[in-house]
């Protein structure tokens, strides 16, 4: 026959398991454990930062040479926004848009002011043209009440202008050199538009500046580069100047980051950016081209 099982040894253990008031009490905190030696130790070796890396002293020259170049790069800029003075001149860029525009494709748009800002009407406005084939013609209008006229039919290019007033018996006449714009590039537009205001001078300049009838500017404007010009039209070399300008602030910028990282490709960026920066600057150019050049002479940077 098979034994029973002992359910009495069984209930007794379930008895003896159940937890008394004694053992919570054992059970209120956790056995304390001896400390244990740590698992990691300090090496003592760091990371090291490019800025903290030494720098050769052919990167210190070098960047100095970007950052002299960068200046040139953003007077270039400067100089084409100007363009007035120094080496860049609008005048001329218009002047040379000008030399392959149809014939008779300049309108002349103003108005005609007297010197305290006022409108001078009922003066003569008149262009006299001067033609690639040696012919001479002449265009004029007069202004309406407020100064305003338009002359079309003129030949884009340096023109003669002639403001009269004829209101006090004997006229009074004003000479310019003007230079009348070019249609753009590109552009669907059959006829080039230039927008002047002229000032018609007071009885008393006609008396220190002429013979009492006649001023004339011609020869200086033409002397000295300064002839009556739509400002306007200098709008896309504005624009080239900016750019320029732009790239020497950021081929700068990179020169600095090249510095402090002595990373040659940082420099040789930089070196990019400023050589395209200088224009008619062309001493500059050689000198962002030698910058390019030196940066992959460059060492590596090294920890001290």
């Amino acid at each position: 026959m098979e034994e029973e099982p002992d359910n009495s040894t069984q209930v007794w253990s379930s008895a003896e398991a159940e937890p008394t008031s004694e053992n919570l009490q054992e059970l209120k905190g956790l056995p304390e454990i001896d400390a244990t030696p740590a698992l990691f130790e300090n090496s003592g070796a760091r990371i090291v930062l490019p800025s903290e890396m030494a720098r050769h002293p052919m990167v210190v020259w070098l960047a100095i040479l970007l950052f002299a170049t960068g200046m040139l790069g953003l007077a270039n800029g400067m100089d084409y926004i100007d363009g007035d003075s120094g080496l860049i001149n609008h005048r001329n860029f218009i002047y040379r848009d000008t030399q392959n525009a149809a014939p008779g494709t300049a309108v002349l748009l103003g108005q005609v002011v007297y010197e305290d800002g006022s409108p001078a009407a009922n003066h003569t406005v008149k262009v006299t043209v001067r033609d690639k084939n040696g012919s001479i013609f002449e265009n004029q209008n007069t202004t309406d009440e407020n100064g305003n006229f338009r002359i079309d039919g003129l030949n884009p290019g340096l023109q003669i202008l002639l403001m009269a007033n004829e209101s006090k018996g004997t006229a009074q006449l004003v000479e310019h050199e003007i230079l009348l714009s070019a249609k753009p590039p590109l552009s669907f537009e059959p006829l080039a538009f230039t927008t002047l205001k002229l000032t018609f001078p007071s009885d008393e300049a006609f008396d220190t500046e002429g013979d009492g009838t006649l001023i004339s500017y011609v020869a200086s404007e033409a002397e000295n580069n300064t002839q009556l010009y739509d400002e306007s039209a200098a709008g896309m070399y504005v624009m080239v100047g900016v750019g320029f300008s732009g790239l020497a602030l950021i081929g700068m910028g990179a020169t600095f980051l090249g510095l402090r990282s002595g990373n040659p490709g940082m420099l040789r960026t930089a070196s990019i950016l400023i050589f395209f920066t200088q224009g008619a600057y062309m001493s500059a150019c050689c000198l962002g081209l030698v910058a390019f050049a030196l940066t992959f002479a460059l060492p590596k940077p090294r920890i001290d």
